[in-house]
């Protein structure tokens, strides 16, 4: 008992004791910028390697394969071992970008359902839930050019409840082919029910 009272007044150690306390915080703040820092630096670098991508696809001569090459290139240094996929889809002009062809849905369910109507703009027969085409298209077709990157978080922050093992972030860039030649085709306007 006369040991706990001298040491009382006693200093020595207490900037070891708070260092115990403050460190862990500290470490979790410096490696949740660090990943955050990551995130948001292959953000910004994939985002200008798809808007480059995609402008030099839009010319007669241009190689998507040779263009998602470059991306990859351009974020293997900041996300090694990242899986990278892209699409592409064509579309005749920029008002019918990422839609489907017009549907009656009596029911709500979003879905062409038996005795609705629709519009087969495309002449496929059947009713698109999205009008574009796969591939880079022809001369002045706009492009929706779509990348993924899903990495390995290098400062993975291991006590936030989300699965953080596995990043994923996209860009979209949005271009029209160059005019090197008359464009093919239209949207029709044959009505059906499906």
């Amino acid at each position: 008992m006369k040991k706990l009272l001298t040491l009382h007044g006693e200093n020595g150690g207490v900037t070891t004791i708070e260092f115990a306390f403050v460190a862990p915080a500290f470490l979790l703040a410096l490696v949740g910028c660090l990943d955050l820092g990551q995130m948001v630096y292959a953000k910004g670098v994939l985002d200008g390697a798809v808007e480059k991508a995609a402008r030099d696809s839009t010319l007669e001569t241009g190689d998507t394969s040779v263009a998602d090459a470059k991306v990859i290139s351009a974020m293997r240094p900041i996300v090694p071992g990242a899986q990278v996929t892209s699409t592409r889809k064509s579309y005749y002009d920029f008002a019918r970008t990422n839609k489907g062809e017009p549907l009656d849905d009596k029911n709500g369910d979003g879905a062409c359902s038996p005795g609705e109507g629709y519009t087969d703009e495309n002449g496929n027969g059947s009713w698109d839930e999205d009008l574009g085409r796969t591939g880079n298209g022809g001369a002045n077709d706009v492009i929706v050019y779509t990348v993924r990157v899903q990495y390995d978080p290098v400062f993975a922050v291991p006590i936030v409840p989300l699965d953080w093992s596995r990043r994923e972030i996209t860009a979209i860039a949005v271009k029209r082919n160059q005019p090197f030649a008359l464009q093919d085709g239209s949207y029709g306007s044959t009505p059906r029910v499906c």
